[in-house]
């Protein structure tokens, strides 16, 4: 097993500030922003904030060569191919790859890009970042769940990369979960991005509105309607999710700031691209692959799409 010295984060938003900040609080730990262009001397000059303290993280230009023992990837989904691009001089055959981004796909396509590199499958759950500028706020950190798709209950037993991100996380205090059946549970973060991100987006409104004993019956009937149609297309892909899962996701977002906001809620305050082709239109798709109607998110999609070009988003 080899031990992780080096990490280079992908994508320096709420989660990727984040956690950089987190993998500080391990001693002999270097960890570093990667940027390009413009990014790298705004970085360096602007610096970030984190819950209102002076982060000063070493900024690392994607032009210049380096050598990583892991990759954090959190950048948008739509940003993932200019990453891939900056990442090229970064990434070497000892490297993982750990991806924190929404959606189900992201893996296999740093898979294509990086075919030397492993990654394995990861996610964050129940964290509330939330960001604007250089600026980012949370008041919980949330847990990063990760693994091959299929993982021992013995750590002993997990792969050696596995163990690896295992051992840097206890290191640097990070809160993580190994599943045993981490597929499933990629395609459950997937199943509550669809409901909640999209729900929160076209309402424009925070997780109150879901929460305990806030909540309003008829953004609950939508948010749970977009997820069913995602656990229908998931068993197509021989993904079990249950109304089990559906209802553990009110039991998450009770453990949230009532005032928190959705990364797509944010966007779309802030006239930003989304990230619905990841979201709706992948359903859709999937939908159409199985035979499987899916109108909530055909008409979650619709919305989106409306407001991202009334707002004049480029890409639109």
């Amino acid at each position: 097993m080899k031990e992780i010295k080096r990490v280079l984060i992908a994508g320096a938003g709420a989660i990727g500030s984040m956690v950089a900040r987190e993998l500080s609080r391990g001693d002999g730990i270097e960890t570093a922003i990667l940027a390009a262009g413009p990014r790298f001397g705004r970085y360096r000059k602007d610096g970030f904030v984190l819950n209102g303290e002076k982060a000063g993280f070493e900024i690392a230009d994607a032009a210049e060569p380096g050598q990583w023992d892991l990759v954090v990837v959190a950048c948008k989904f739509h940003h993932l191919p200019q990453v891939m691009d900056d990442l090229q001089n970064h990434v070497g055959p000892d490297t993982i790859i750990l991806s924190l981004l929404n959606g189900v796909s992201s893996e296999e396509l740093l898979r294509k890009r990086f075919p030397l590199a492993r990654v394995p499958l990861a996610m964050i759950i129940g964290t509330d970042a939330g960001r604007e500028g250089n600026a980012t706020v949370f008041s919980n950190e949330g847990t990063i769940f990760f693994g091959d798709d299929e993982n021992a209950e013995n750590p002993a037993e997990w792969s050696a990369p596995v163990r690896s991100i295992a051992a840097l996380f206890d290191r640097c205090a990070i809160s993580y979960t190994v599943p045993r059946n981490m597929r499933n549970r990629l395609w459950y973060k997937f199943m509550m991005n669809v409901g909640l991100n999209q729900t929160t987006a076209v309402l424009r409104e925070s997780y109150r509105i879901l929460q305990t004993p806030t909540r309003i019956p008829e953004a609950a009937e939508l948010f749970e309607s977009a997820m069913r149609e995602v656990a229908l297309v998931a068993a197509a892909e021989g993904v079990v999710l249950t109304d089990g899962d559906v209802r553990e996701m009110y039991r998450v977002l009770d453990t949230l700031s009532p005032e928190g906001k959705t990364s797509m809620c944010q966007d779309v305050e802030a006239g930003r691209k989304t990230e619905v082709e990841m979201f709706a239109l992948a359903v859709m798709e999937l939908g159409k692959k199985h035979g499987i109607e899916v109108p909530v998110n055909e008409t979650l999609y619709r919305l989106l799409r409306v407001i991202e070009q009334a707002a004049g988003v480029r890409g639109s």
